[in-house]
């Protein structure tokens, strides 16, 4: 049974196309992007092409900021007199100030409920996803946000990209390392862990090549799988997207396989040819 008075609402570093957002009944807040001394929304005044654009023009990077205070609270107040109890999912406390911000904002409602996934683009989102379920048994808000705050361990993310180049230019490695990459033909696989992004592994080949081999270590490594759904997540990677599915069909059998391309807060960083996939482990006490 369906409650129409819970919201489920994300930050658009959600990285889920419209489609699923339209089938789930989700609403985003689109978050700040700069492009210079240019504001921009998320998803709104600007999309991912867009930032690649900015910087073949300029050589510099667009940066993200995070919302005021005042800016969330217009979403719920809105809400709140709409009659809804609102579960708010953010991106990582460990990577940006924002879900700070939003738990600031809600002190005024209640009824709001602000979550910090712990994770980043569709790692949230399948927490996203996982609440919107939570919603459509009838759980009140209060326990579909405790609920997802307990699961956002069990989220694996996990990431492989074509170029440290932007990660440089992002400050996040040295010029020594992105060269070394490149001269290697390396292709870093990035994860979060306790809510931060880190080298994981390094993969030598094409992109094809690598993301296949990152498929089958992490879904082949034994771990428990909630097989229910699997996220992927890319920026220029169409060409392998047929391989790529087969290959997780091959190695286990999720009932749902949904794909979506990477948003401003993770492409920013990764670059063009960046492919990831998104997955719940099963809780320890299933």
């Amino acid at each position: 049974m369906m409650s129409n008075r819970v919201k489920i609402v994300a930050d658009s570093t959600c990285d889920l196309n419209q489609e699923v957002l339209a089938g789930y009944g989700i609403e985003t807040i689109a978050l700040p992007v700069n492009l210079g001394d240019k504001a921009c929304l998320d998803g709104i005044d600007v999309h991912t092409p867009d930032l690649f654009q900015y910087y073949k023009e300029t050589g510099k990077l667009p940066t993200t900021s995070a919302p005021t205070p005042a800016y969330y609270e217009e979403f719920y107040k809105r809400w709140t007199e709409e009659g809804y109890d609102v579960v708010h999912l953010s991106i990582s406390a460990e990577m940006t100030v924002t879900p700070n911000i939003a738990k600031m904002a809600a002190e005024h409602y209640p009824n709001i409920y602000p979550v910090d996934s712990r994770n980043v683009s569709a790692g949230m989102g399948i927490l996203v996803l996982l609440a919107c379920e939570l919603r459509d048994q009838g759980l009140p808000a209060a326990e579909i946000a405790e609920t997802i705050r307990r699961r956002a361990k069990d989220v694996r993310t996990s990431f492989v990209i074509s170029t440290l180049l932007y990660l440089y230019k992002g400050g996040r490695c040295t010029g020594v390392q992105a060269l070394g990459a490149n001269l290697l033909n390396l292709k870093p696989c990035i994860e979060v862990k306790e809510g931060k992004m880190q080298v994981a592994k390094k993969y030598r080949g094409n992109l094809e090549h690598v993301a296949l081999q990152m498929i089958r270590d992490k879904l082949s490594a034994g771990e428990k799988i909630d097989l229910s759904k699997l996220l992927i997540a890319h920026y220029d990677a169409d060409a392998i997207m047929d391989k790529a599915c087969k290959e997780i069909a091959a190695c286990q059998p999720f009932e749902k396989i949904l794909v979506n391309q990477a948003g401003c807060s993770v492409s920013v960083h990764c670059g063009p040819g960046t492919f990831g996939i998104i997955y719940l482990a099963e809780p320890e006490d299933a």
